[in-house]
């Protein structure tokens, strides 16, 4: 089997092993093109199986770090079971520093599934339903500007200060990550400007009358920028009777709002899983605490760059960080145990890191789970 990238003309062979994986409906005056790499699997010539390869950046502790999010992993039904999917996350592995990919993300449809290659449960994601009728206490208000396009760098500017307060939110730099067409896709973005004239939150949202307003994005900087910008949703309750925020998390800034408003309901909207293809990188670019401290890991990657034991001294919020073969260590990770304690933000520590699978304790690791506390963590892109 050969792997690699496809040649533009190859997107339709693509796309017909795509549609034939999930059963849509291919068009072949209109599916001969793809606006993202894919990486895929030739048997013989055929191609049988293959990849979208998306570019990202993403915050981590304040630093940027190169991601890809794979999307449509997709393989020939009588190709299945002969190793090409395993064939494509290998390729990745291999190339992936060569690529600047410190980490990967992808929807899963199965967590067990994808472990085997790498990839661990990460954001468990909530949409939260709240009745218009019952936010009364939020002062209704019409600071707000509709984003057209002519506001790009404005906005872009905006949501790329706003990603410094979560890990893994990722920076849009991109005209096409914002919708300047609202008429016409009936998809609405907003933004407000404080009482200086800065813009310091912005709101996307489609409406289903008589039903529903459902944000899509919801970004702000500050307690006020938050209020503000939904107060001016507000506007919307004569419209329909219910506001729905989508993927957020429990602890979250609004579910913190909606945990006091009466008849407000959760339900589950949907996870993702990530995967670390440069450990060191992200031991780097983590903030450690000002206390001395000092922890090894064991990593069980298959890859070279990730497969050793990491020697970790903190102190001053920073630290060294020293590769080592062999030798005595605190805890060993699997790569899809390390993709969750070292990202998710969960704030573990030995007695609950204990349940995790991939996860195995020589001791008690408290300068390994003091460096990696309880942080505000959500990536929510779709590919």
């Amino acid at each position: 089997m050969e792997v690699r990238f496809i040649k533009p003309e190859e997107a339709a062979d693509f796309l017909k092993v795509s549609a034939t994986s999930f059963i849509w409906k291919f068009d072949e005056k209109v599916d001969d093109h793809v606006d993202t790499p894919v990486l895929a699997v030739f048997d013989n010539g055929k191609l049988i199986s293959g990849l979208e390869a998306i570019d990202f950046e993403c915050n981590y502790c304040g630093t940027s770090l190169g991601t890809i999010g794979i999307g449509c992993v997709c393989c020939l039904p009588e190709a299945r079971r002969k190793g090409a999917v395993r064939a494509l996350f290998d390729k990745i592995g291999e190339i992936a520093l060569e690529q600047n990919w410190t980490l990967g993300f992808l929807h899963p449809f199965s967590i067990e599934y994808y472990e085997q290659f790498g990839y661990g449960h990460l954001n468990q994601l909530l949409s939260i339903h709240v009745p218009f009728v019952n936010l009364n206490h939020i002062p209704r208000n019409t600071n707000a500007v509709l984003y057209t396009g002519e506001q790009f760098e404005e906005l872009s500017a905006l949501h790329n200060k706003c990603v410094i307060m979560e890990n893994l939110l990722t920076y849009r730099k991109d005209k096409k990550c914002f919708c300047d067409k609202p008429r016409e896709n009936t998809d609405y973005t907003y933004f407000r400007r404080n009482e200086k004239g800065e813009a310091d939150a912005y709101v996307r949202f489609t409406v289903s009358r008589p039903d529903t307003l459902t944000v899509e994005d919801l970004y702000f900087l500050t307690p006020e920028a938050l209020f503000g910008i939904l107060g001016f949703l507000r506007n919307y309750d004569g419209i329909v009777k219910e506001l729905i925020i989508r993927r957020q998390y429990q602890g979250s800034a609004f579910s913190l709002i909606a945990d006091r408003v009466s008849g407000e309901k959760y339900s589950w909207d949907g996870c993702m899983a990530a995967r670390i293809y440069d450990i060191k990188k992200v031991l780097e670019s983590n903030i450690y605490p000002d206390e001395h401290g000092i922890f090894r890991i064991r990593s069980l990657d298959k890859y070279e760059q990730n497969s050793g034991i990491f020697e970790v001294e903190y102190e001053k919020g920073k630290a060294n960080i020293t590769l080592l073969k062999d030798g005595k260590y605190d805890l060993s990770l699997e790569p899809h145990a390390a993709a969750r304690l070292l990202l998710a933000g969960e704030g573990h520590t030995a007695e609950s890191a204990a349940y995790l699978n991939g996860v195995h304790l020589n001791n008690s690791a408290d300068d390994f789970f003091k460096a990696f506390p309880h942080r505000p963590t959500r990536f929510v892109d779709s590919f």
